[in-house]
C-alpha cells in the first residue's frame, strides 16, 4: 500500500462514489475501482457497502478512515510547508571584520527586505573563515587581504585604502616619506589582521623594522587614540571617514607608499548553491573601488 491508496480512499468515503472521486482525483473510474480492492485485499475486510449508485463505508472502513485521515492531513500540511524550506535554512556568513563594519550589514538587510531567511553571521580571520567553508560551517566567506592558495571560489567585490591618520593639532608634518614615518610613534591593527599584514609586508620590503606603540584588536581604540594625539594610526580610510570630515583626523600623504586592500568573497566550489545563497551572492556588487 502507499499514500495514494489512502487519498483515493478518503475520496471515496467523502463523495460516496466511485466515479465522482475518480473525476475530482482526475483518475479513471476503474482506476479508483481497482485501487480500493487492492486496499480491501491488503486489510482483509470490505471497506464498502456497494450500492446500485453509491458505497457507503463498512464499520471496518470508518475506523480505517478515523486512523488514516490525520496522517493524510499532516501530509498535506507538511507539502504546504515545503516552498518555504528554502527560506527557513538560515545562510551562515563568515566576514572579515571591516567588510562586517561598514557594507555587510546593509547587504544584509536589502536581502532580507525580499526575503524570509534567517542570516547567521560569525566575524572571522581569513585562515578561520576558509576553515568554516571547508567544513561546511559556513555558506560564503569575506575575506581581506591575500588570497587563499587552495581552490575556493574566489570574486573579487572591492578594495579599499589604508592610509596614515593623525589629530589635525599634531606638529608632525602632512607629507612624510615611509622613512620619516618609521621615526613616529604607530597605532597598529593586531598581528594578524589583514592591515596589520599589509603594512607590515610593505615595511619589511623597504627595509625598515616595525615597532607599535598601541596594538588593538579594535579599530576604533586607535581612532580615538590618534585624536588624541598619541600617534599614528594607519587604518582602512573607510573606518576614518566621519573624523576626517569633521576635522578630528587628518590623512597623512606618505609619499613612497601607497597601500590598499582587496575584499573577496569566498566560496568552497564542493558546496552545492542553494537558491538562497545565489540571491543573497547576487545582491553583492563586484569591482567596487573605494
Amino acid at each position: 500500500m502507499n499514500l495514494k491508496h489512502y487519498l483515493i480512499f478518503r475520496e471515496v468515503a467523502k463523495t460516496e462514489n466511485f466515479t465522482r472521486a475518480a473525476e475530482n482525483l482526475f483518475l479513471t473510474q476503474s482506476a479508483v475501482s481497482h485501487a480500493m480492492k487492492e486496499l480491501e485485499g491488503k486489510v482483509n475486510t470490505p471497506l464498502f457497502e456497494r450500492m446500485h449508485k453509491s458505497v457507503k463505508l463498512t464499520k471496518s472502513g470508518e475506523l480505517l478512515l478515523k486512523e488514516v485521515l490525520p496522517l493524510l492531513e499532516e501530509m498535506e500540511r507538511l507539502e504546504a510547508r515545503l516552498g518555504e524550506l528554502k527560506e527557513a535554512a538560515p545562510l551562515s556568513i563568515s566576514s572579515c571584520i571591516t567588510f562586517a563594519q561598514i557594507w555587510l550589514p546593509r547587504y544584509i538587510e536589502q536581502f532580507q527586505s525580499i526575503h524570509h531567511t534567517k542570516v547567521q553571521v560569525e566575524i572571522n580571520s581569513a585562515a578561520s573563515a576558509l576553515k568554516a567553508l571547508l567544513e561546511g560551517r559556513a555558506d560564503v566567506a569575506f575575506i581581506e587581504g591575500a588570497l587563499p592558495s587552495q581552490s575556493f571560489l574566489m570574486t573579487p567585490i572591492l578594495n579599499y585604502d589604508i592610509g596614515a591618520y593623525v589629530s589635525p593639532n599634531t606638529t608632525i608634518h602632512s607629507k612624510l616619506s615611509l622613512k620619516a614615518l618609521m621615526e613616529h610613534r604607530l597605532l597598529l591593527r593586531e598581528r594578524g589582521s589583514a592591515v596589520r599584514e599589509t603594512f607590515e609586508s610593505a615595511v619589511t620590503l623597504a627595509g625598515y623594522q616595525l615597532f607599535a606603540q598601541w596594538v588593538s584588536v579594535d579599530s576604533q581604540t586607535l581612532i580615538e587614540a590618534a585624536k588624541m594625539g598619541l600617534g599614528i594610526a594607519i587604518l582602512p580610510k573607510v573606518l576614518v571617514q566621519q573624523e576626517l570630515k569633521e576635522n578630528k583626523l587628518i590623512e597623512l600623504e606618505i609619499t613612497d607608499l601607497n597601500l590598499s586592500n582587496p575584499i573577496t568573497m569566498v566560496m568552497n566550489k564542493n558546496k552545492k548553491m542553494t537558491p538562497m545563497l545565489e540571491a543573497f551572492c547576487a545582491n553583492i556588487p563586484h569591482d567596487i573601488l573605494l
